[in-house]
């Protein structure tokens, strides 16, 4: 015996106005786009908060090449990248993800640098740790190689090899005159 379910027997008519289970048909067909947006928010919201505590790193360390701490003291470039590196290990790891560029330059229209990447994504390996002297105008970048913890969005938001996200800080600074004897930076660039 054959059954026969359409819009003219009764049973089709029962079938097509039976309404249980709709929520669950609509909440799967709703999920993945929610929980997909829901994820995303997450992912950019921990990179924004990685971008902001290298920042803050950059800053608090530049701020010793500024004082003239850093050279005072004859910080060699391990020993800067150590003092970065404690300000940022609560998010980020203190491995070759981390690179440290310190430059000087003689007047701040002269402060020009290349793209941290190669033509392969990954990071240069001419990096410098030049702190200058009293009055000097120094440039402090951070770049970190961010790995998106959310499934997925590694291809979106990737801009190196590996998938990784770049993230990329600066602190432009002038040293202050801490040299003995110096008064002041007035008749520099």
């Amino acid at each position: 015996m054959a059954w026969r379910i359409g819009k003219r027997t009764p049973r089709g008519r029962r079938l097509l106005r039976d309404t249980r289970g709709s929520a669950a048909v609509e909440f799967a067909m709703l999920a993945p786009a929610f929980f997909g947006l829901l994820f995303s928010m997450f992912e950019i919201g921990i990179t924004y908060t990685a971008d902001a505590l290298l920042q803050d790193a950059i800053n608090d360390t530049a701020r010793m090449i500024r004082t003239g701490q850093a050279q005072g003291a004859g910080m060699t470039r391990q020993q800067f990248r150590d003092e970065v590196c404690d300000r940022v290990d609560v998010l980020l790891a203190c491995d070759q993800r981390l690179q440290i560029d310190v430059r000087t330059f003689n007047r701040f229209a002269n402060a020009q640098f290349e793209d941290p990447l190669d033509g392969n994504g990954n990071f240069r390996d001419d990096f410098r740790y030049a702190p200058g002297t009293a009055c000097s105008i120094v440039v402090v970048r951070g770049f970190y190689a961010w790995s998106p913890i959310t499934p997925g969005l590694g291809e979106f938001m990737a801009t190196m090899s590996g998938g990784e996200h770049l993230i990329q800080v600066t602190a432009a600074i002038r040293n202050e005159p801490y040299a003995s004897g110096q008064s002041g930076c007035a008749s520099l660039g």
